[in-house]
């Protein structure tokens, strides 16, 4: 379906690399339906007057971009060092917004708002002619009379097939411009039309779904999505659809569980999916294009394994995965074709040897990347780019090279902003980043302008209640309490508690974890009636969830303990002071919270899901 194929284009033109036709695309659509309904819709004069000024809005736009394009310095969008890169300030706008490249990713979004306004207006035109056709006379039959289905029949269902087939591009379109809530309503709208008027069974409805699932899964609504991705999944099998489209219901099923944790879960299904993928790529003649997009397949869900092994820190599955991948690719597509996706595999790696505190060797795959992805798309102003910049940081971070971390994570960023926009969330995990080394420098009024400002960024595009924003929150709060706002503090966790049971469930070890950092900051201002409730409910989470000769268990257990002695001490001195008549300075705020207590660690930057 569109949406799917624009989240996962395997050239990169989703991203910019090739022609983007989204305008093209919608505008000759909307020509064809105009010219289609000629002379037979009343009302058509009016689309042909948007549709010419569409084309006019169309040259208009094309002819300002070329021309600013044209007044730029080629030089301007020179390559930046993979070890460095611009030394303004972490907020400032880069001096690459200046350059070619960032004057076509601006004009690309104008082009997709244009293209989606476009689409809007064939739409409207396509269900005006549903409506005049829903009021046409159609002759009854008595039940069960034999007839032939009319002409006007099929042309309906015609009608409505373009108008679900407009609502998802429309729906795709939402989703480059980063409207969440309209590309899922869209979708809803496309599903309920195929449903109509194509039957409940048909392939169309089970690619909506997987489209109408894949934003809910994105909003954290796990439960909905895997109703949509099993519905999705029977209707391929019952309609003996392509495996390729059985395949994928599967692997989004594994995405649904690898979100929630269940990894056992989430690797079977990876490992059903991979099989049907290799299976296609070995009944394809060698060299077709149906064997080359069944080896990609191949190579993209065992980067997926991987990294769900990774997370389970199974390095040696985990690379073992990574490599194949890699082979896979190198082996079957050149360096243009292939290399997008070997740059995210080398990444991946890079990934687990920082976990396995083997820097070196993140290092050296990080540049390897980043060599490859400057090669592959010809500019460093690439988001993909980006991203690697961002884990060489991490890397400098790691080994206390705080000014160089620093840059990279500042390049990154200017860079994610140029090439997608000031609003995209991509930006959020290296905008803490930076906040994290604001904190380390102890200027906290800094690092709270970046955490918020990636919150304001993840809110926007995923909803307020979603698991990315949640790290930041996270952050923010640590910050309030490191300056004593601890109302404030408190505050912010509960938040974090609510969206993590709606989450996961009230008695899972994580939602533990938000009381017990609720505990922290009730403890850390002397309030320890209140900390020790706190604590008290994550460990009777713990003792649930985990079991009771858990380490992490027994650890909640003793600062129970520990508070509960304290808060007898305490009592006994109010009673022996009230006794003698004497006042002691109160303790609030000045208590260090338990050894296990989370302010002893700074924040970290985060990965999104």
């Amino acid at each position: 379906m569109r949406r799917l194929s624009s989240r996962s284009t395997w050239d990169g033109t989703a991203h910019g690399l090739g022609e983007d036709r989204e305008l093209v695309d919608a505008l000759e659509t909307y020509r064809a339906i105009v010219d289609a309904h000629r002379g037979r819709h009343r009302g058509i004069e009016k689309h042909e007057k948007k549709c010419a000024e569409f084309v006019r809005k169309s040259e208009l736009l094309r002819a300002g971009t070329n021309a600013s394009c044209a007044s730029c310095d080629p030089q301007d969008g020179s390559s930046p060092s993979a070890g460095g890169g611009s030394s303004s300030s972490a907020g400032s706008s880069s001096s690459s917004s200046a350059s070619p490249s960032s004057g076509r990713r601006s004009a690309r979004r104008k082009e997709w708002q244009l293209a989606l306004a476009v689409r809007e207006a064939s739409l409207a035109l396509q269900r005006e002619v549903a409506s005049a056709n829903s009021r046409s006379s159609i002759p009854s039959f008595p039940p069960g009379t034999p007839r032939k289905r009319p002409a006007s029949e099929l042309r309906d269902r015609d009608v409505h097939a373009g108008i679900a087939s407009a609502l998802i591009a429309a729906g795709g379109l939402c989703y480059k411009l980063g409207h969440v809530e309209r590309e899922l309503a869209r979708y809803r709208e496309a599903l309920a039309v195929y449903r109509e008027s194509l039957g409940p069974d048909h392939p169309h409805v089970a690619g909506t779904l997987k489209n109408v699932g894949t934003v809910l899964a994105v909003q954290g609504r796990h439960d909905e999505a895997m109703e949509c991705f099993r519905e999705a999944r029977r209707i391929y099998e019952l309609a003996c659809a392509a495996e390729r489209d059985v395949a994928s219901a599967i692997s989004c099923m594994g995405n649904v569980h690898n979100r929630r944790g269940e990894f056992e879960e989430a690797l079977a299904l990876y490992g059903e999916a991979l099989d049907v993928h290799r299976a296609a790529a070995r009944s394809c003649e060698v060299g077709s294009e149906p064997s080359r997009l069944a080896l990609r397949e191949v190579a993209s869900t065992l980067k997926i394994v991987g990294m769900v092994h990774a997370k389970r820190d199974d390095w040696t599955a985990a690379m073992a995965c990574f490599q194949e991948a890699i082979d896979v690719l190198r082996g079957n597509f050149d360096e243009r074709e292939g290399g997008p996706a070997v740059v995210s595999v080398l990444g991946r790696i890079g990934g687990v040897f920082v976990r396995m505190d083997k820097l070196d060797e993140a290092m050296s795959h990080y540049r390897e990347a980043y060599d490859l992805a400057a090669r592959t798309y010809g500019t460093a102003g690439r988001p993909e780019v980006a991203q690697v910049l961002h884990h060489i940081g991490g890397v400098h971070q790691r080994t206390g090279e705080f000014d160089e971390a620093l840059r990279c994570y500042v390049e990154s960023s200017e860079i994610y902003r140029t090439s997608l926009g000031k609003d995209d969330p991509t930006v959020a995990t290296t905008l803490v980043c930076i906040g994290s080394l604001h904190y380390v420098g102890k200027n906290l009024d800094g690092a709270m302008e970046y955490y918020r400002e990636a919150l304001r960024l993840n809110r926007s595009a995923y909803g307020t209640a979603h698991p990315d924003v949640l790290p930041t929150m996270k952050s923010i709060a640590l910050i309030h309490a490191k300056r004593g706002d601890y109302d404030e503090a408190v505050q912010v966790f509960q938040e974090v508690l609510e969206i993590k049971v709606g989450e996961v469930g009230p008695r899972h070890p994580e939602v533990a974890g938000a009381h017990r950092r609720i505990g922290n900051v009730r403890y850390r201002r002397g309030d320890l009636e209140g900390a020790r409730e706190e604590y008290r409910k994550a460990l009777d989470i713990y003792q649930e969830s985990l079991g009771a000769e858990h380490p992490t268990t027994a650890s909640a257990g003793a600062i129970v303990e520990k508070v509960g002695k304290e808060l007898v001490e305490r009592r006994e001195r109010e009673q022996r002071q009230g006794a003698d008549g004497m006042v002691e300075e109160t303790t609030e705020g000045r208590q260090d919270p338990p050894s296990t207590s989370f302010f002893k660690r700074a924040p970290k930057g985060y990965e999104s899901l």
